[in-house]
């Protein structure tokens, strides 16, 4: 008997294991969903510059002899007038120890922003970045201030939150009021590293916003050939010093000067700014400086000596207070992805710059 309820309590169990075997299991719950935010563009704006043949800004330009595409789509131009929007200017600083030794120039140039860029009705912020983001002066009218802010810019740290700096500058200038044309001006150099933001996130919220970047390149060589041997060693970059990121011109040595010269020379940036926009991730063997200044419409220079420096922002000043603007209201907005604007001007001997286009997608 005691074997039989033995052989009872341990049948029972088993049986019990055997029927919640057959149960089907419950799937795992899903995911939550990412966060995302689609975009409505109502309106595009086109900052136009236009040429001549010796490189003369072209001022009697009329609404008849332009055509806006968009996707290949011709759009009926809402407004088309030469800029007179005051500016909104955040200036964006590389303070990272590769480029300590060039710091020194860089203070110096703050009363060239206020003479060459702002003009009488500009506002100014100013952003460092290291191995932190700091804002440094909120936005300004007040000249002084902007100086005294430039002359407290000191070296920090050793990386260079390139993406986070900008991030931070779409947030501040996206607040500005849309009667301002919002402008972003880099002095750094062409390294993005320490970054929490995906490097391609700063640059679609730039085309949606309409933002415009001028990017300055700082030279690390040059900041090594003026380095102090007392000065600390610092971390050294993807490239070797003396080692150009680009190709330069065949049959022809690469300096300096020949770098500065090579500007959007290469015909793959249009293919390369896509993927960036469309994954957010960095696109190898590329100068993201380069590709923001192109992605937005502005200009990418390089930099060597003092001289150099200050050419740059006076030219500039001179593009932002040379620059049609042009509106329409995209017929096909509905439609995601990237959108390519191409602007044709109806006249002989002209050059033309304006921004490539903009991504319509969801943002995380």
């Amino acid at each position: 008997m005691r074997k039989v309820r033995a052989l009872f309590f341990l049948i029972l169990p088993l049986a019990g294991f055997a029927a919640l075997a057959q149960q089907p299991q419950q799937p795992p719950p899903p995911p939550e969903p990412e966060a995302r935010i689609v975009v409505p563009v109502e309106r595009v704006t086109v900052p136009l510059v236009v040429r001549d043949m010796r490189g003369e800004f072209i001022y009697d330009l009329e609404r008849g002899e332009v055509t806006v595409l968009d996707n290949g789509v011709p759009q009926q131009i809402r407004t088309f007038e030469l800029a007179t929007e005051p500016l909104s200017v955040v200036i964006l600083v590389d303070t990272s120890q590769r480029v300590a030794p060039l710091l020194g120039r860089v203070r110096e140039s703050g009363i060239l922003f206020s003479s060459y860029i702002l003009g009488q009705s500009g506002e100014a912020a100013l952003i460092t970045f290291d191995s932190y983001v700091n804002l440094r002066q909120d936005f300004t009218t007040d000249t002084d201030e902007l100086l005294q802010a430039f002359q407290k810019i000191q070296a920090g740290g050793s990386q260079t939150r390139l993406a986070d700096a900008f991030d931070q500058a779409v947030g501040l200038l996206r607040k500005r009021p849309r009667d301002r044309r919002r402008v972003v001006v880099i002095l750094s150099e062409a390294l993005n590293e320490g970054s929490t933001t995906p490097v391609g996130q700063p640059l679609r919220w730039m085309q949606l916003e309409e933002i415009s970047v001028y990017a300055v390149a700082l030279s690390a060589l040059e900041a090594d050939l003026r380095r102090r041997p007392e000065d600390s060693p610092v971390r050294s970059s993807p490239y070797p010093p003396g080692v150009f990121t680009r190709p330069g011109t065949p049959g022809q040595p690469q300096t300096p000067t020949t770098v500065a010269q090579e500007q959007y020379s290469r015909a793959n940036l249009l293919a390369a700014l896509t993927t960036l926009v469309r994954t957010m991730r960095d696109v190898v063997g590329q100068d993201v400086l380069e590709l923001y200044a192109y992605g937005t419409g502005g200009l990418h220079h390089s930099t060597f000596g003092r001289a150099a420096l200050e050419d740059v922002l006076k030219g500039i000043g001179q593009d932002l207070h040379n620059q049609y603007v042009i509106t329409y209201q995209p017929s096909n907005r509905e439609q995601m992805g990237f959108h390519r604007i191409e602007v044709q001007v109806n006249r002989s001997g002209v050059s033309v710059r304006h921004r490539p286009g903009y991504y319509l997608g969801a943002i995380l």
